[in-house]
This record gives structure tokens, sequence and C-alpha cells, in this order.
């Protein structure tokens, strides 16, 4: 494949990227990456391992697998896969009232707002790369439930998992947040108003447009079932991005469609070959979903999209909004396949 860098602009948003793989050498594959978990014992100090109950604020939602008796399968175990608590250090409080105003050429609204940690599992050295499907399941299944208990307050909910301390991770204890504003996040907003555009002018919702092209083009695909696609986009921000998407028509990522199951086996496959492929890097994924409510817009579709974090925004990027991706898109699915064999 040619190391000659290119302009790549994305069909929705219109950003361009630079694609300039000439910049990384190809990874090859750990043979560590699926190492043994380490020790299961409770961390000492760590607020989120069974037992410290007590450095939690409160607990708002756990989730378990039927175990028949609803007991633990082993002596210590924890009784709960998933487990959502209140943020203690939120950036918004749900105790302001929501109030706007506007002053000459400023806007000004109240911090209103909830933010929600999602513990995504009771062992302190299991990353969602190592957990068995079932527990994937109660993690996406925990997302989904809280996310419609803050649409119902009239938040808009944004979910998101750092996996290292590069991609922001504050503890080493796998957990996802969800931080619910009560504004709309002004880049969901624009990429909702680009996609409005592009429906009005082909007919056709974009994202369903895409999956087509990558299921038309092939070299972009990492791994598919008949329910949902997972391709490293045309124009990647970034190296080894994989966006996972349903292939049916679906604007809100509230709805259940009976293929929560296949969802959680696909992001875990997706973050085990990355970790084998580029051993273990720091990750930051995000749900990108409706801003309205129970929305059947024609022109949205959710989507789940990982970013590795082995490259920086430095002066250039910065500076001019435009990226520089120091890969190829078709050359990192075929480095994610050959890790999913």
């Amino acid at each position: 494949m040619p190391d000659d860098s290119e302009f790549r602009q994305d069909a929705i948003t219109k950003q361009w990227v630079i694609c300039a793989p000439a910049r990384s050498d190809r990874p090859k594959h750990f043979d560590d990456a699926d190492a043994p978990l380490e020790g299961e014992e409770p961390v000492d100090g760590c607020p989120f391992c069974p037992g410290h109950e007590d450095l939690l604020p409160t607990v708002l939602f756990e989730k378990g697998r039927d175990r028949g008796d609803g007991a633990p399968e082993n002596p210590g175990q924890a009784s709960w896969d998933v487990r959502a608590v209140p943020n203690k250090f939120p950036a918004l409080s749900a105790d302001v009232e929501p109030a706007s105003a506007s002053c000459l050429m400023f806007d000004w609204a109240s911090g209103h707002g909830k933010q929600e940690v999602i513990i995504a599992t009771p062992r302190h050295h299991q990353t969602i790369a190592q957990m068995p499907v079932e527990q994937v399941e109660s993690l996406i299944a925990t997302y989904r439930a809280r996310y419609d208990v803050l649409r119902q307050e009239g938040l808009i909910p944004f979910i998101f998992h750092n996996h290292g301390s590069d991609a922001g991770a504050s503890l080493p204890h796998p957990h996802s947040q969800i931080i619910a504003p009560s504004i709309e996040p002004p880049n969901v907003a624009d990429e909702q108003l680009r996609a409005k555009r592009r429906y009005d002018e082909t007919g056709r919702c974009p994202y369903c447009e895409m999956i087509d092209e990558e299921r038309s083009a092939g070299v972009r695909i990492v791994c598919e079932t008949d329910a949902y696609v997972a391709f490293v986009p045309y124009a990647a921000h970034a190296p080894y991005e994989v966006w996972i998407l349903p292939t049916l028509h679906e604007p809100e990522f509230g709805r259940r469609n009976g293929h929560e199951r296949v969802l959680a086996r696909l992001l875990r496959d997706v973050l085990r070959a990355l970790r084998r492929a580029l051993g273990g890097p720091d990750f930051n994924f995000f749900v990108r979903s409706a801003l309205e409510h129970r929305s059947d817009a024609p022109h949205l579709h959710w989507s789940l999209r990982i970013r590795p974090r082995i490259s920086i925004d430095a002066g250039f990027e910065i500076g001019t909004g435009m990226k520089i991706n120091p890969s190829l898109p078709e050359r990192d699915a075929g480095v994610l396949r050959d890790a999913l064999s």
C-alpha cells in the first residue's frame, strides 16, 4: 500500500483529515496482550472495588446476571456485575435550577445537569477486552438503563469510557461515565445539522449510506454481523479509530433491538483486537446518539466510536481544526482483522 499522504473529507461533517501513513510503522502482534488477569482481590483505597461502599456517595443502580438464588457464584465474590453511582466530583449540579440569560454578545446558562460513574466490573484489573461477553452485555444494559432515566429528566446523556491516563482516566479500576447536561453539546448538534443537509440532498440517511459504502468497499470493515458493523472510517481522525453502528436505521441509542449480546461481543472483540495489535493502548469510546428523545429522524443513526490515544493534537491540529492521521484507514482495518483471527 503506498505511503503517500492524502486529504480525505468526511462526507457528513465536511471536516478534512490528512492521512500521512509514512509517519508511522505497522504494528505487530503483542503476545502478552491476552495475559491472565492480575489478582482479583479488592485494591486498598479503590472506591470502586467491592467492600468499599463507604467510599461511595450512594449506589443508584446495580446490574447482575441471573444466578438463580441471586447469591454470588463464589465465596467473597461481589453480588453485582455493574454499578452506577453519582460522580463524587461532578462538573454539573442537579441542585441548581435550569436558567439562562443573554447579555450583549454573551450567553449564559446555569450548570444544571447530572454526572454518573458506571463501575464496569467488580474486578479491579479486568478491562473490557478481558471480560466475558455476559459482563459486557451487563455494562451496555446499564448504559441504557441510566440513559433512559436521565432522558426522562429532560437531560441529554453523553456516555463515554476513558481507559488509561492518556485518555483522561483518573482511576485505574475500569469505569465509564455519563455526563448529562441540560443544553445541547455543540459538536453533536453540528454533526446532526450537517447530516440533515446531506439527507435533504440525497433523500437517504447518510449513516446508512456510509454502511452501504463500507460494505461495498470492504477494505475498512473490521468485522460485522447481521445486526452491527464495525469499521475504520474513511476519514478517521486518529489511527485505528473504529465506529460500531447498527445495520438497521436506529437514531437513538436507548432503544432495545434484541441484539444486545451481539453488540457486547463486537465491542469486546474490537477492543481485544486493539489490545493484541497495539499492546493495550489508552483509548476513549463514546456513544453518539440523537439529541431528541425518542427521535425518529430519518437522517440520524446512533454509533459507538472508539478512538485509541496513540497520537496527539499539536499546534497544526489545534490551530486549523484539520486532523493529521499518521496512518491509513485501510491499513488499520487490515491490522485489526488480522488481530481478530
